[in-house]
Protein backbone atom coordinates (compact mmCIF):
# COMPACT_ATOMS: atom_id res chain seq x y z
CA UNK A 1 0.00 0.00 0.00
CA UNK A 2 1.87 3.36 -1.34
CA UNK A 3 1.55 6.52 1.46
CA UNK A 4 -1.51 8.46 -0.43
CA UNK A 5 -3.35 5.02 0.13
CA UNK A 6 -2.30 4.66 3.51
CA UNK A 7 -3.73 7.89 4.23
CA UNK A 8 -7.21 7.47 2.93
CA UNK A 9 -7.24 4.79 4.85
CA UNK A 10 -6.87 6.42 7.93
CA UNK A 11 -9.52 9.31 7.36
CA UNK A 12 -11.96 6.35 6.80
CA UNK A 13 -11.61 5.93 10.46
CA UNK A 14 -13.64 8.93 11.07
CA UNK A 15 -16.70 7.79 8.26
CA UNK A 16 -19.22 7.29 11.20
CA UNK A 17 -19.12 11.10 12.52
CA UNK A 18 -20.38 12.34 8.79
CA UNK A 19 -22.93 11.67 6.21
CA UNK A 20 -22.05 10.19 2.79
CA UNK A 21 -21.76 13.60 0.87
CA UNK A 22 -19.98 15.48 4.07
CA UNK A 23 -17.55 12.47 4.28
CA UNK A 24 -16.51 12.60 0.77
CA UNK A 25 -16.32 16.46 1.28
CA UNK A 26 -14.02 15.84 4.32
CA UNK A 27 -11.65 13.33 2.30
CA UNK A 28 -10.97 16.10 -0.97
CA UNK A 29 -10.91 18.86 1.72
CA UNK A 30 -8.30 17.26 4.35
CA UNK A 31 -6.12 16.31 0.90
CA UNK A 32 -6.31 19.60 -0.27
CA UNK A 33 -4.98 21.25 2.44
CA UNK A 34 -1.93 18.37 2.92
CA UNK A 35 -1.49 18.63 -1.03
CA UNK A 36 -1.73 22.42 -1.67
CA UNK A 37 1.10 24.61 -1.24
CA UNK A 38 -0.04 27.82 -1.81
CA UNK A 39 -1.83 30.79 0.75
CA UNK A 40 -4.55 27.67 1.56
CA UNK A 41 -7.38 29.72 1.20
CA UNK A 42 -10.76 27.99 0.50
CA UNK A 43 -10.05 28.54 -3.38
CA UNK A 44 -6.32 26.63 -3.28
CA UNK A 45 -7.74 24.19 -1.16
CA UNK A 46 -10.30 23.57 -3.88
CA UNK A 47 -8.32 23.48 -6.60
CA UNK A 48 -5.41 21.56 -4.93
CA UNK A 49 -8.15 18.74 -3.81
CA UNK A 50 -9.03 18.05 -7.65
CA UNK A 51 -12.10 16.75 -6.70
CA UNK A 52 -15.27 17.18 -9.09
CA UNK A 53 -17.93 18.58 -6.48
CA UNK A 54 -18.48 22.63 -7.00
CA UNK A 55 -16.95 25.30 -4.84
CA UNK A 56 -19.65 26.41 -2.87
CA UNK A 57 -19.62 22.75 -1.81
CA UNK A 58 -16.36 23.43 0.10
CA UNK A 59 -18.13 26.68 1.78
CA UNK A 60 -21.29 24.84 2.98
CA UNK A 61 -19.03 21.76 4.31
CA UNK A 62 -17.43 24.36 6.10
CA UNK A 63 -20.69 26.85 8.06
CA UNK A 64 -23.58 24.81 7.46
CA UNK A 65 -22.45 20.95 7.02
CA UNK A 66 -23.88 18.76 9.96
CA UNK A 67 -20.61 17.64 11.62
CA UNK A 68 -19.33 17.94 15.09
CA UNK A 69 -15.59 19.44 15.16
CA UNK A 70 -14.96 18.25 19.33
CA UNK A 71 -16.22 14.56 17.83
CA UNK A 72 -13.63 14.58 14.86
CA UNK A 73 -10.56 15.93 17.38
CA UNK A 74 -11.85 12.96 19.65
CA UNK A 75 -11.42 10.30 17.15
CA UNK A 76 -7.76 12.25 16.56
CA UNK A 77 -7.19 11.61 19.93
CA UNK A 78 -7.78 8.42 19.95
CA UNK A 79 -6.12 7.19 16.60
CA UNK A 80 -2.49 9.18 17.66
CA UNK A 81 -2.74 7.76 21.62
CA UNK A 82 -3.22 4.17 19.75
CA UNK A 83 0.07 4.43 18.41
CA UNK A 84 2.34 5.99 21.21
CA UNK A 85 3.99 3.65 24.26
CA UNK A 86 4.33 7.23 25.90
CA UNK A 87 2.67 10.68 25.73
CA UNK A 88 2.36 14.23 27.54
CA UNK A 89 -0.22 16.56 26.35
CA UNK A 90 0.97 20.57 25.78
CA UNK A 91 -1.54 23.36 25.89
CA UNK A 92 -1.08 26.95 25.04
CA UNK A 93 -2.34 30.05 23.57
CA UNK A 94 -1.68 31.15 19.44
CA UNK A 95 -2.73 34.16 17.68
CA UNK A 96 -3.69 34.97 14.01
CA UNK A 97 -3.65 38.19 12.62
CA UNK A 98 -6.08 39.43 10.45
CA UNK A 99 -7.47 42.14 8.22
CA UNK A 100 -10.68 42.92 7.10
CA UNK A 101 -13.93 43.60 9.40
CA UNK A 102 -16.37 40.87 7.98
CA UNK A 103 -14.54 38.20 10.48
CA UNK A 104 -16.30 36.64 13.50
CA UNK A 105 -14.42 37.31 16.74
CA UNK A 106 -11.82 39.83 15.14
CA UNK A 107 -10.41 41.57 18.66
CA UNK A 108 -7.30 43.96 19.40
CA UNK A 109 -4.38 42.59 21.30
CA UNK A 110 -0.86 43.71 21.99
CA UNK A 111 2.75 42.13 19.74
CA UNK A 112 5.23 41.36 22.84
CA UNK A 113 8.26 40.35 20.15
CA UNK A 114 8.37 43.73 19.25
CA UNK A 115 8.85 44.76 22.71
CA UNK A 116 11.89 47.20 23.17
CA UNK A 117 13.10 48.18 26.47
CA UNK A 118 10.18 49.67 27.68
CA UNK A 119 8.63 50.84 24.46
CA UNK A 120 6.02 48.97 22.79
CA UNK A 121 6.85 50.37 19.07
CA UNK A 122 3.19 50.91 18.06
CA UNK A 123 3.28 47.20 16.99
CA UNK A 124 -0.70 46.40 17.60
CA UNK A 125 -2.78 44.04 15.34
CA UNK A 126 -5.97 42.80 14.93
CA UNK A 127 -7.05 38.60 14.87
CA UNK A 128 -8.20 35.92 16.59
CA UNK A 129 -6.94 34.03 19.65
CA UNK A 130 -6.84 29.92 19.73
CA UNK A 131 -6.71 27.66 22.84
CA UNK A 132 -4.67 24.89 21.26
CA UNK A 133 -3.30 20.84 22.45
CA UNK A 134 -1.09 18.93 21.06
CA UNK A 135 0.15 15.54 21.72
CA UNK A 136 3.97 14.99 22.46
CA UNK A 137 4.94 11.36 21.68
CA UNK A 138 7.75 10.49 23.17
CA UNK A 139 9.67 7.69 21.51
CA UNK A 140 12.90 6.05 20.94
CA UNK A 141 13.48 7.35 17.50
CA UNK A 142 12.75 11.50 19.21
CA UNK A 143 10.09 13.30 19.55
CA UNK A 144 7.21 14.04 17.62
CA UNK A 145 4.60 16.90 17.90
CA UNK A 146 0.71 16.37 16.79
CA UNK A 147 -1.64 19.16 17.06
CA UNK A 148 -4.88 17.60 17.74
CA UNK A 149 -7.75 20.42 19.25
CA UNK A 150 -7.82 24.31 18.97
CA UNK A 151 -10.62 26.43 20.05
CA UNK A 152 -11.30 30.00 18.80
CA UNK A 153 -11.56 32.41 21.93
CA UNK A 154 -13.99 35.16 22.07
CA UNK A 155 -12.03 38.33 23.94
CA UNK A 156 -12.38 37.35 27.93
CA UNK A 157 -10.45 35.12 30.56
CA UNK A 158 -14.83 33.20 30.54
CA UNK A 159 -14.24 31.99 27.42
CA UNK A 160 -10.86 31.10 27.66
CA UNK A 161 -11.38 28.63 30.83
CA UNK A 162 -14.62 27.32 29.00
CA UNK A 163 -12.57 26.31 26.38
CA UNK A 164 -10.27 24.49 28.79
CA UNK A 165 -13.02 22.73 30.52
CA UNK A 166 -14.07 21.40 27.37
CA UNK A 167 -10.96 19.88 25.68
CA UNK A 168 -10.02 18.11 28.96
CA UNK A 169 -13.09 16.20 29.16
CA UNK A 170 -12.05 14.96 26.04
CA UNK A 171 -8.77 13.52 26.99
CA UNK A 172 -7.68 10.61 28.92
CA UNK A 173 -5.80 11.53 32.17
CA UNK A 174 -2.21 12.05 31.68
CA UNK A 175 0.45 15.26 32.57
CA UNK A 176 0.12 18.59 30.82
CA UNK A 177 2.11 21.09 30.04
CA UNK A 178 1.97 25.07 30.50
CA UNK A 179 4.12 27.93 30.35
CA UNK A 180 3.90 30.17 32.82
CA UNK A 181 0.92 32.48 31.67
CA UNK A 182 -0.93 29.68 33.24
CA UNK A 183 -0.45 29.36 36.82
CA UNK A 184 -4.35 29.89 37.72
CA UNK A 185 -5.91 28.09 40.46
CA UNK A 186 -9.00 27.55 38.17
CA UNK A 187 -7.39 25.48 35.06
CA UNK A 188 -5.50 23.57 37.66
CA UNK A 189 -8.49 22.37 39.94
CA UNK A 190 -10.29 21.80 37.13
CA UNK A 191 -7.79 19.32 35.35
CA UNK A 192 -6.84 17.57 38.74
CA UNK A 193 -11.01 17.20 38.94
CA UNK A 194 -10.13 14.88 35.48
CA UNK A 195 -7.65 12.71 36.91
CA UNK A 196 -4.79 14.85 34.94
CA UNK A 197 -1.54 16.05 36.35
CA UNK A 198 0.06 19.11 35.56
CA UNK A 199 3.94 21.08 35.32
CA UNK A 200 3.86 24.46 34.63
CA UNK A 201 6.62 26.95 34.93
CA UNK A 202 6.96 29.58 37.96
CA UNK A 203 7.64 33.36 37.51
CA UNK A 204 11.22 33.80 39.75
CA UNK A 205 9.08 35.90 42.53
CA UNK A 206 6.36 33.29 42.99
CA UNK A 207 5.41 32.90 46.75
CA UNK A 208 5.91 28.73 47.88
CA UNK A 209 5.41 27.40 50.91
CA UNK A 210 6.61 24.51 53.01
CA UNK A 211 4.58 21.92 54.47
CA UNK A 212 3.53 22.65 57.59
CA UNK A 213 5.24 20.86 60.44
CA UNK A 214 3.22 18.39 62.24
CA UNK A 215 2.14 19.29 65.73
CA UNK A 216 0.51 17.58 68.77
CA UNK A 217 -1.04 20.44 70.05
CA UNK A 218 -4.82 20.76 69.28
CA UNK A 219 -5.86 23.86 67.49
CA UNK A 220 -9.19 25.68 66.34
CA UNK A 221 -10.37 25.90 63.00
CA UNK A 222 -9.28 24.27 59.92
CA UNK A 223 -5.53 22.26 59.49
CA UNK A 224 -2.85 24.30 58.15
CA UNK A 225 -1.75 23.42 54.73
CA UNK A 226 0.85 26.41 54.49
CA UNK A 227 3.82 26.58 56.42
CA UNK A 228 6.49 29.31 56.08
CA UNK A 229 7.25 31.02 53.28
CA UNK A 230 10.24 29.32 51.10
CA UNK A 231 13.40 31.37 49.67
CA UNK A 232 14.85 29.38 47.20
CA UNK A 233 18.23 31.40 47.27
CA UNK A 234 18.92 29.96 50.77
CA UNK A 235 18.52 26.00 48.84
CA UNK A 236 21.40 23.80 48.46
CA UNK A 237 21.89 23.63 44.91
CA UNK A 238 23.46 19.88 43.27
CA UNK A 239 24.74 19.31 39.71
CA UNK A 240 22.94 16.80 37.68
CA UNK A 241 23.55 15.88 34.32
CA UNK A 242 20.08 15.11 31.98
CA UNK A 243 21.53 12.76 29.23
CA UNK A 244 18.40 13.57 26.88
CA UNK A 245 19.33 16.71 26.99
CA UNK A 246 23.28 16.54 26.85
CA UNK A 247 23.59 18.99 29.67
CA UNK A 248 24.55 19.30 33.12
CA UNK A 249 22.43 22.04 35.36
CA UNK A 250 22.45 22.94 39.27
CA UNK A 251 19.57 22.13 40.72
CA UNK A 252 17.26 21.88 43.92
CA UNK A 253 13.95 20.49 44.80
CA UNK A 254 11.52 20.10 47.48
CA UNK A 255 7.49 19.12 47.71
CA UNK A 256 6.36 22.39 48.38
CA UNK A 257 2.56 24.77 48.35
CA UNK A 258 1.58 27.18 46.66
CA UNK A 259 -1.94 28.92 46.46
CA UNK A 260 -1.83 28.45 42.84
CA UNK A 261 -2.58 25.01 42.98
CA UNK A 262 -5.24 22.58 45.46
CA UNK A 263 -2.76 20.03 46.01
CA UNK A 264 0.99 19.87 46.66
CA UNK A 265 3.62 20.47 44.15
CA UNK A 266 7.33 19.08 43.82
CA UNK A 267 8.78 22.04 42.97
CA UNK A 268 12.34 22.06 40.61
CA UNK A 269 14.35 25.12 40.65
CA UNK A 270 17.47 25.68 38.04
CA UNK A 271 20.06 28.29 38.71
CA UNK A 272 21.93 29.36 36.23
CA UNK A 273 24.52 31.96 36.21
CA UNK A 274 26.14 33.97 32.88
CA UNK A 275 28.89 35.58 34.39
CA UNK A 276 31.01 35.16 38.26
CA UNK A 277 30.45 38.87 38.68
CA UNK A 278 26.71 38.62 37.69
CA UNK A 279 23.77 37.69 40.20
CA UNK A 280 22.16 34.19 39.45
CA UNK A 281 19.51 33.36 37.38
CA UNK A 282 16.49 31.11 38.73
CA UNK A 283 14.23 29.26 36.35
CA UNK A 284 11.07 27.47 38.65
CA UNK A 285 9.08 24.44 37.32
CA UNK A 286 6.86 22.62 39.62
CA UNK A 287 4.55 19.33 39.14
CA UNK A 288 1.55 17.62 40.65
CA UNK A 289 2.94 14.42 39.41
CA UNK A 290 5.25 13.48 42.54
CA UNK A 291 6.79 10.19 41.01
CA UNK A 292 8.34 12.01 37.97
CA UNK A 293 12.52 12.16 38.68
CA UNK A 294 13.97 15.91 38.84
CA UNK A 295 15.51 14.82 34.95
CA UNK A 296 12.15 13.85 33.88
CA UNK A 297 10.85 17.58 35.13
CA UNK A 298 13.10 19.64 33.69
CA UNK A 299 13.73 17.55 30.45
CA UNK A 300 9.60 17.60 29.86
CA UNK A 301 9.37 21.36 30.21
CA UNK A 302 12.24 21.55 27.81
CA UNK A 303 10.31 19.52 25.33
CA UNK A 304 7.78 22.16 25.49
CA UNK A 305 8.76 24.21 23.12
CA UNK A 306 8.31 21.78 20.08
CA UNK A 307 4.68 22.89 20.60
CA UNK A 308 5.47 26.52 19.51
CA UNK A 309 7.55 25.10 16.13
CA UNK A 310 4.53 22.64 15.69
CA UNK A 311 2.49 25.25 15.51
CA UNK A 312 4.48 27.46 13.27
CA UNK A 313 4.76 24.64 10.51
CA UNK A 314 0.88 24.10 10.54
CA UNK A 315 1.03 28.06 10.11
CA UNK A 316 3.33 27.61 6.90
CA UNK A 317 2.54 23.98 5.47
CA UNK A 318 -1.01 23.73 6.71
CA UNK A 319 -2.69 26.86 6.44
CA UNK A 320 -3.61 27.38 9.99
CA UNK A 321 -4.26 30.87 9.58
CA UNK A 322 -4.70 31.52 6.14
CA UNK A 323 -8.18 31.20 6.42
CA UNK A 324 -10.76 34.15 4.47
CA UNK A 325 -14.13 32.11 5.85
CA UNK A 326 -15.81 34.72 7.87
CA UNK A 327 -18.56 33.05 10.23
CA UNK A 328 -17.48 31.62 13.90
CA UNK A 329 -18.57 27.88 12.65
CA UNK A 330 -16.29 28.09 9.31
CA UNK A 331 -13.52 29.07 10.88
CA UNK A 332 -13.59 27.46 14.08
CA UNK A 333 -13.77 24.01 11.70
CA UNK A 334 -10.75 25.07 8.99
CA UNK A 335 -8.98 25.58 12.05
CA UNK A 336 -9.46 22.20 13.30
CA UNK A 337 -9.07 20.35 9.75
CA UNK A 338 -5.79 22.39 9.19
CA UNK A 339 -4.54 20.64 12.65
CA UNK A 340 -5.62 17.47 11.71
CA UNK A 341 -3.94 17.58 8.44
CA UNK A 342 -1.18 18.10 10.34
CA UNK A 343 -1.24 15.37 12.82
CA UNK A 344 -2.26 12.94 9.96
CA UNK A 345 1.11 13.56 8.10
CA UNK A 346 3.64 13.53 10.93
CA UNK A 347 1.82 10.32 11.72
CA UNK A 348 3.45 8.33 8.58
CA UNK A 349 7.05 8.46 10.16
CA UNK A 350 6.18 7.82 13.32
CA UNK A 351 8.04 4.96 14.46
CA UNK A 352 5.46 2.62 15.66
CA UNK A 353 3.23 3.29 12.91
CA UNK A 354 5.65 2.51 10.37
CA UNK A 355 6.75 -0.87 11.89
CA UNK A 356 2.34 -1.83 11.70
CA UNK A 357 2.79 -0.37 7.75
CA UNK A 358 6.03 -0.77 6.52
CA UNK A 359 4.74 -0.01 2.77
CA UNK A 360 4.10 4.01 3.65
CA UNK A 361 6.99 6.17 3.27
CA UNK A 362 10.15 4.55 2.23
CA UNK A 363 13.59 4.99 3.51
CA UNK A 364 14.64 8.52 3.81
CA UNK A 365 17.41 8.41 1.75
CA UNK A 366 15.48 6.65 -1.05
CA UNK A 367 12.55 9.34 -0.77
CA UNK A 368 15.34 11.99 -0.81
CA UNK A 369 16.71 10.71 -3.87
CA UNK A 370 13.23 10.19 -5.95
CA UNK A 371 12.61 14.08 -5.30
CA UNK A 372 15.78 15.10 -6.22
CA UNK A 373 16.83 16.37 -3.01
CA UNK A 374 20.58 16.56 -2.71
CA UNK A 375 21.42 19.88 -0.63
CA UNK A 376 19.81 18.34 2.58
CA UNK A 377 20.57 15.84 4.87
CA UNK A 378 18.02 15.65 7.91
CA UNK A 379 18.98 12.92 10.55
CA UNK A 380 15.00 11.59 10.15
CA UNK A 381 11.55 12.60 8.37
CA UNK A 382 10.36 16.00 8.90
CA UNK A 383 6.66 17.47 8.95
CA UNK A 384 7.96 19.62 6.15
CA UNK A 385 9.68 16.70 4.30
CA UNK A 386 6.42 14.76 4.35
CA UNK A 387 4.47 17.02 3.37
CA UNK A 388 6.89 17.66 0.52
CA UNK A 389 7.07 14.04 -0.27
CA UNK A 390 3.23 13.40 -0.69
CA UNK A 391 2.68 16.68 -2.65
CA UNK A 392 5.41 15.09 -5.10
CA UNK A 393 3.53 11.92 -4.98
CA UNK A 394 0.14 13.25 -5.92
CA UNK A 395 1.35 15.26 -8.49
CA UNK A 396 3.28 11.98 -10.25
CA UNK A 397 -0.53 10.69 -9.90
CA UNK A 398 -2.48 13.64 -10.94
CA UNK A 399 0.46 13.70 -13.98
CA UNK A 400 -0.49 10.19 -15.45
CA UNK A 401 -3.67 10.66 -15.04
CA UNK A 402 -4.28 13.11 -16.82
CA UNK A 403 -2.15 11.75 -19.74
CA UNK A 404 -4.20 8.18 -19.09
CA UNK A 405 -7.28 10.29 -20.42
CA UNK A 406 -5.89 12.80 -23.26
CA UNK A 407 -7.27 15.73 -21.39
CA UNK A 408 -5.77 17.66 -18.05
CA UNK A 409 -8.72 16.42 -15.63
CA UNK A 410 -8.73 13.70 -13.30
CA UNK A 411 -12.93 13.22 -13.34
CA UNK A 412 -13.71 9.87 -12.85
CA UNK A 413 -9.55 9.14 -12.34
CA UNK A 414 -8.78 10.31 -8.71
CA UNK A 415 -9.70 8.08 -5.92
CA UNK A 416 -10.51 11.15 -3.57
CA UNK A 417 -12.76 12.62 -5.84
CA UNK A 418 -15.92 13.67 -5.01
CA UNK A 419 -19.47 13.36 -6.81
CA UNK A 420 -21.30 16.54 -8.15
CA UNK A 421 -23.49 17.90 -5.87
Amino acid sequence: METLSLLDSILHRFRDLFGSQNFLLFCAYVWGVIICSGRHTVSEIYQASASDTQYWSFIKFLSRGKWDWQQVCQRLIGVILSYLPQWVYVYDHTHAVKTGEKQFGLHFFRNHRYRKGNTNQSKFHWGHEFAALGILGLTGAGVFLFPVWVKLLEPGAASALSAFESVIALLPPGLIIFDRGFNNRKYFKALLDRGHHLLCRARKNAAFYYLPAPSNKKRRGKKRIYGKKVHIQKWHYEDISIEALGKTFSVAHQVVRTKMCPDPVHLVVVRTRPKKNKPYHYFLVYTTDLTLSVETIVYYYDLRWTFETGVRDSKQSFGFDHYQVRSETSIQRSVVLSFLSASLTQLVALPQFQQQHPEGLPELDVGLKEMNIHWYHPARWTLGLIARYIRWKKSQQLFSASFSVGKNTTKNENPYSVAAG
